[in-house]
């Protein structure tokens, strides 16, 4: 961690604090938070696993890894087998400067050097292990209380997840024995969906809302970095969209802002890009693995099929970058999309920059 170390673990417990209030469900919610520690603290193996008694073993649930390991989401082991076996038997963290000193460790991470493993508690019940490996040794000499205090912040998210989970498990048995607890549920998954949908969607246009892109942004650049993968973005604007409102009135303005998101929706295939109304008449599409080439490419398509579509044309501008771990890259692609456009509706509008 570079600069003033209080500093940076404070940044460390904000955000995995923010990231605890975002899911509900357990594996998206330990994967931000592997993902933040790998980045903050510039660890090559972090991992979350939580602990079945009945079976006696443990599951990683996430993982964020830049080294050759055996481990993935869903690997797990007898309690007591190796390091993190232990500290789940036992429910004592363990700090290792040196794994060849070890006698109980077992090697699942190519030339691992040290290791941390911290116990995850709430209410004292062990409800996860965090483990954190490095190629360096000692190199989390002193963090056993900054990472202390990060399973204390992440213990009751995870067990609320753990207990939603238990939840929809007992949810779906009971379906299957009574039909009227199944139209029960149906009507709360509905709701729930519901819910999901209004959390995530612009009500007007159905695309990906502003705070749903900002999240996934955020996500895509961060795997980016990791990757070394561009990430490029589409900035649009709909061209004199106030002197159409004015002279058509705002219905008519809604339903010409639902039909551009409409040709959005259809002029992206791929499961991971995401339109998105960002604001007023602007709406972005975020093209994650895209280099600048297809981006312009896609963008003049996008172009096209609005301007065939009568009544209205757009400006766009286009960004790519290739993110880097130590920069706020969701904000700087952002930045250089919004430049773009500018320069394409300075150009005299309907156009690519």
């Amino acid at each position: 961690m570079a600069g003033d170390p209080r500093t940076a673990q404070l940044e460390i417990l904000n955000e995995v604090a923010r990231i605890a209030t975002l899911d509900l469900e357990l594996r998206p919610m330990l994967q931000r938070i592997t993902d933040t520690l790998a980045e903050k603290l510039h660890c090559e193996f972090v991992a979350l696993v939580t602990i079945d008694r009945e079976q006696q073993t443990f599951l990683c649930e996430a993982l964020a890894s830049d080294v050759e390991t055996s481990v993935y989401v869903g690997y797990g082991r007898p309690l007591g087998s190796g390091v993190v076996g232990q500290v789940a038997a036992s429910g004592e963290p363990v700090l290792i400067d040196d794994v060849r000193d070890f006698p109980n460790y077992v090697e699942t991470v190519t030339d691992a050097r040290s290791e941390l493993c911290v116990p995850v508690i709430h209410h004292a019940k062990l409800v996860a292990v965090l483990n954190l490996e490095s190629t360096r040794l000692a190199a989390f000499h002193g963090q056993l209380p900054l990472l202390t205090t990060v399973a204390d912040q992440i213990a009751g998210a995870i067990a609320s997840a753990q207990k939603h989970a238990e939840l929809q498990r007992v949810t779906a048995q009971l379906e299957e024995k009574t039909r009227a607890l199944e139209a029960a549920n149906s009507h709360l998954a509905s709701a729930i969906e519901t819910l999901h949908r209004i959390s995530t969607q612009d009500g007007l246009t159905g695309l990906s809302n502003r705070r749903h892109f900002d999240e996934t942004l955020a996500l895509e650049c961060r795997r980016a970095a990791r990757t070394r993968g561009p990430v490029s973005l589409l900035m649009l604007d709909l061209d004199e969209f106030k002197q159409f409102n004015d002279e058509q009135g705002h219905q008519a303005g809604d339903e010409l802002l639902r039909r551009v998101g409409s040709t959005l929706r259809e002029s992206i295939h791929r499961a991971a890009d995401v339109a998105a109304r960002y604001g007023g008449e602007e709406f972005v599409v975020l093209l994650p693995g895209t280099d600048e080439e297809d981006a312009r490419r896609i963008a003049e398509s996008l172009r096209k099929h609005v301007e065939e579509s009568g009544a209205v044309t757009v400006s766009i501008g286009v960004a790519t970058i290739v993110p880097e771990r130590d920069e706020d890259s969701s904000e700087k692609i952002v930045r250089m999309a919004d430049e773009a456009l500018y320069r394409a509706k300075r150009a005299g509008r309907n156009r690519v920059a």
